[in-house]
Order: structure tokens, then C-alpha cells, then sequence
């Protein structure tokens, strides 16, 4: 990577560019795609959300979907059946997309899909290159070397947006230079969706250095900073770990809930020092890493232990739910981790981040996942608590569910209540439509008093999308919210107003002072809604709200937010 860097020219980043679009064609276009769009968007394009959700997410994820492919069809020897193979994945990822886009909005469990899909899809550019027997080193090569591409990459292309930027700005702040607003948002476009991601492929290793056997020799800073820093505060935070499990012990009682996330970041630090250290781990000499890095998965074990227990005992007190599944699954794969590293001495560690991978996906997506079986099982135990009072007709009306809230038990209610609610929260409302009428679970909350239980009604409503919804009226074409202020001087009564929309129109407006003041919330006694509106030849603001401040007899200052039609 810094031997790329170091004949960092206009002609070889061309030459590179050329390079990527050869090994990585449909990324590089996609990327292209992306950037374009957001231009689009910068200038007052589309507001149609499926439509922005699909150009979007599609070409973004199908970019890094291209990379790993890429990466992995290259080592095939039958070129023709590498190209078929880019050519189905592509093509199931594009129906994927174009369904997803479908949607409205996601439910939890369908963002939880999509994010493991992705996750494991930026998984597999590192380590889907490495799966035959002794390629750790060049895969501890490779996945750090295009980590690294990736970091920089990144760097270099905000520093082209922070630059560019300054540069513009100076040249309105210094010679009065008219530059439209969307400028910066078109530069940060070019820059960190085309730029940036073409110089990462660019610089992905290839060839021969992509299965680099070399094993790097660390410097003496870094093996100093690892043995004298990291080492001693992972080892100083297990041991504190320790000490709360014996105290535990002697008094004989059960973990706080917030021990398993100190032993997950525990487990997170203990396998990033494997992974860093591993080329010291495997030479000659370092007998302090090799017997630290062995004894760690060994000392580990007792912690996954606690964390078991904490787990257990939520499930138990509090049942199941989404976030505990996956704190559950996740420690049985920590344990698998920590023997896979104890038997193995610390080998093929490749096998981690694919494993996570795998299970990810397959407790992630479909019907199988956690987020379905928490459904369908909170679902059959408020079912079942029904049937057994005697509610074989469904789903249940307001009415009844409030008395069989009072029927009941207060354990019972407050237990199944709880339950429903939650597949209220993090489910769509139609999860429920078949159990509970819609209107029955508008925040019925039991409350367990010392001698009787109470069913106490609360209902909330809200929408924070309406604007998406209003028609834009006859005669224009495009409709924005729009925030402006200023402080400036005035001679009389009118202010002139000038707006910039995304479509990269200058409009001038005039608006009175004293219509401005007219309307303060203290001196308007009409109680009827009004709204104060602008017009010119070309557009049509509706001020929504506003704030004036005047200091003395022509210095304004300004705030005002509203609607602006434009044609």
C-alpha cells in the first residue's frame, strides 16, 4: 500500500482507476451510480422514498457485494463459470433490493436482516479469500493490509472534502465569488462515493501480494506498546471480572445484568490481541506473547461462565426477547471461539470473523431467526394464556382484553400485557392483528397495587412525516422546508428575503416588518390557525414559524422556517 502511495501521480492514479474498473467493473460502476444519485438529490431531485431507498442502498451495498465476489471468483481457474457465478449473485442481490425498496418502512426484524446481510458481505472482502489449511499468514496479510487500504482511502477523501471546501469558502469570504451552497455537498459526493472508494480497490493487494506468506516483523515500539499497554489492561480488566465472580460466590448470589457486556468487551479485546499479535505469536523467540496469547482463551472460559449465568437469569426473571437471544447465541459462539483457539494454538484464526459471519446470517434471516422465533413464541404464550380463560375467538376487541386483564391474575396480566407490548414495539402493528384488535393495545398498562390490580388506559399518537404527505399545490412541481436567517439592515418597512432551494434557483421575496410583529404569539388574539405567505412569479413560501429581533431603528435579525413551492 505505501509503495502505491509513494507513486501517488496523476498518471498512475489513472492507471490505477484503470486497474480497478478491469478487476472490480461492477463496484466501480455502482459507486459511480451512487455518487451521481446523491447529486441528484443535492440539487432537489427525487423525494420518493422507495425510489431514493433503492438508488441508494443497492448500488452501496452492491459495491461492496462486487469487491468480495471479485475477490473470490479470481482465484477460480475457469473464468467462465466466475463470470456466471457474479452474474446470479448480482442478479438475486438486485431482486433483493427492488423488494426491499417496496417498503414503506422497516420493521426492526427486517433492518436486523438487511444490517447482518450487509455486515456479512463486508465480512467476506477480508476473509473469503482464506479457507484452505495453512493460509493464516496471508490471510492475517491480506485483512490487514486492505483494512489499512480502507482507513486511508477514507482519510484521503475527507481531506479532499475539507480542502475543496475551505478553498470555495475562501473564495467567497475573499473576493465575493458567488458559490451555490450545493457545491459542498456535490464535492463531499464526488469525493467520498467515487473517489475514495476507487482509490480502496485500487490499492486492494493483488497478484502475489494478495497471498503474501511473509511474516511481518513488528517493532520494537510496537511489541512495547502491546506488551507494556495492552497487555497489562486486558489482564488488569479480567482481573477485575475475577474478583466480582469469587465475590459472588461468597455471597452466594446471582450477576448483575451488566456483567455480560463487560465480558463481551472483554472477548472482543481478547481477540483483537490475538489477531494483532498473531505473526509474534508464530516466530521464533516471543515467549511472553506466545504463552499470553495461549493462556488468555483458557482464562476466558470461567468468564463465559458468569456471563451464562447473568444471561440465564434475565431469561428467567424477565422471558424472552430479541436482544437476549442474541446475547445468548453470541456467548455459545465465544465459548466455540475460545476451545476452537485452545485446541488449535491459536491457529487458522480466519475461522473467527467466518464463523461470526455464518451464524450471523443464519440467526438473522428467515424464518429461522431470532427475530422470528421471539415472534411467534411471545405470540403462542399470550395465545395460550387466552385459551386457558376461556378466549377461543379472535382476534380479541378492546372490551375484552380489559376484562380478561381484571379476570386474570395480576401476574398474569402484567406478564402477557408486557409481552404483547413489546411485539407492539418491535414489530409492525400487524404482528398482532390476528391475537389483539389494533385499538387494544394502545399503552393498556396493568398496575399491581398492594391489594388489587387496576387496568390503567393510555394513548399516544404521533407523526413526524406529515410533510411527506401534502400535495404539492396546482402549479408547482416541487415542494422543501426551508430554515433562514440573517442579521441585517433595513430602510422602512419591508425586508427583501433570498432563498437558495436545491434546484439551484435564486428567489427574492418581500416581507413587512409590521406583519411580522402583527403576528407575535403575545399581540395575536385570534385564535384561528393562520399562515403567513410570500409570493413571487416563481414561487410560494408559507412561513410556518418565525423569530425577529430589532436592535434600534434598521438592524434586523432574523430566523424563519417554512414550506417553499417551487415550479
Amino acid at each position: 500500500m505505501m509503495k502505491n502511495l509513494k507513486k501517488f501521480s496523476l498518471k498512475s492514479m489513472l492507471g490505477q482507476f484503470g486497474q480497478s474498473f478491469k478487476r472490480f467493473p461492477i463496484s466501480m460502476l455502482l459507486t459511480l451510480l451512487l455518487g451521481c444519485y446523491i447529486i441528484y438529490l443535492n440539487h432537489g431531485g427525487s423525494l420518493d422514498f422507495k425510489k431514493d431507498f433503492f438508488f441508494i442502498f443497492y448500488p452501496a451495498t452492491g459495491a461492496v457485494l462486487g469487491v468480495a465476489l471479485s475477490l473470490i471468483t479470481e482465484e477460480f481457474k475457469n473464468w467462465k463459470v466466475a463470470i456466471v457465478v457474479q452474474a446470479v449473485v448480482h442478479a438475486l442481490w438486485l431482486v433483493v433490493s427492488v423488494y426491499l425498496a417496496g417498503f414503506d418502512r422497516f420493521s426492526l426484524p427486517q433492518l436486523i436482516a438487511v444490517t447482518a446481510t450487509v455486515v456479512a458481505m463486508s465480512l467476506a472482502v477480508f476473509v473469503a479469500c482464506f479457507y484452505r489449511k495453512h493460509q493464516d499468514v496471508q490471510f492475517w496479510n491480506f485483512s490487514m493490509r486492505t483494512l489499512m487500504s480502507l482507513i486511508m482511502s477514507t482519510i484521503i477523501g475527507g481531506i479532499l472534502v475539507l480542502g475543496l471546501n475551505l478553498f470555495l469558502e475562501s473564495l467567497k469570504m475573499l473576493f465575493g465569488i458567488y458559490v451555490n451552497n450545493y457545491m459542498f455537498g456535490d464535492i463531499a459526493a464526488v469525493c467520498m462515493t467515487m473517489l475514495a472508494p476507487a482509490m480502496f480497490m485500487s490499492i486492494i493487494p493483488k497478484g502475489k501480494n494478495k497471498h503474501l506468506d511473509l511474516v511481518v516483523e513488528f517493532s520494537r515500539f510496537a511489541k512495547g506498546v502491546v506488551q507494556y499497554l495492552f497487555i497489562p489492561l486486558l489482564v488488569l480488566y479480567m482481573a477485575t471480572l475475577y474478583v466480582y465472580a469469587a465475590q459472588i460466590l461468597i455471597q452466594w448470589t446471582l450477576p448483575v445484568g451488566g456483567v455480560s457486556l463487560l465480558v463481551t468487551v472483554s472477548m472482543i479485546l481478547m481477540i483483537l490481541l490475538i489477531y494483532i499479535t498473531y505473526p509474534i505469536q508464530h516466530q521464533e523467540g516471543n515467549r511472553l506473547f506466545k504463552r499470553v496469547s495461549r493462556l488468555l482463551p483458557v482464562a476466558m472460559l470461567p468468564l463465559l461462565a458468569l456471563m451464562s449465568v447473568a444471561i440465564g437469569r434475565r431469561l428467567s426473571d424477565y422471558g424472552i426477547t430479541v436482544s437476549r437471544l442474541y446475547l445468548l447465541v453470541f456467548n455459545l459462539w465465544c465459548y466455540a471461539v475460545c476451545l476452537w483457539l485452545i485446541f488449535t494454538r491459536n491457529k487458522r484464526i480466519w475461522i473467527i470473523p467466518t464463523s461470526f459471519a455464518v451464524i450471523l446470517l443464519l440467526i438473522s434471516v428467515g424464518p429461522q431467526s431470532i427475530p422470528n422465533v421471539t415472534l411467534n413464541e411471545l405470540k403462542k404464550e399470550a395465545r395460550s394464556a387466552f385459551i386457558a380463560s376461556g378466549l377461543t375467538q379472535f382476534p380479541l376487541t378492546v372490551d375484552q382484553y380489559e376484562t380478561w386483564t381484571k379476570q386474570v391474575d395480576e401476574k398474569t396480566a402484567a406478564s402477557i400485557d408486557s409481552k404483547l407490548h413489546y411485539v407492539w414495539d418491535f414489530y409492525k402493528s400487524e404482528a398482532l392483528m390476528d391475537l389483539v384488535e389494533e385499538d387494544a393495545l394502545l399503552e393498556i398498562q396493568v398496575v399491581v397495587d398492594d391489594d388489587e390490580s387496576t387496568s390503567n388506559r393510555y394513548e399516544y399518537f404521533s407523526n413526524r412525516e406529515l410533510i411527506q404527505q401534502m400535495a404539492v399545490p396546482a402549479g408547482f412541481s416541487h415542494m422543501e422546508w426551508i430554515t433562514w436567517s440573517k442579521d441585517f439592515e433595513i430602510d422602512g418597512d419591508l425586508m427583501k428575503i433570498v432563498l437558495e432551494p436545491k434546484n439551484g434557483q435564486q428567489l427574492e421575496f418581500t416581507l413587512s416588518l409590521k406583519a411580522l410583529i402583527a403576528l407575535d404569539h403575545e399581540k395575536w388574539k385570534d385564535e384561528s390557525p393562520k399562515n403567513l405567505i410570500l409570493k413571487n412569479n416563481e414561487a410560494q413560501l408559507v412561513i410556518n414559524q418565525f423569530s425577529v429581533s430589532i436592535n434600534g431603528k434598521r438592524s434586523v435579525d432574523l430566523d424563519l422556517e417554512g414550506l417553499l413551492f417551487t415550479k
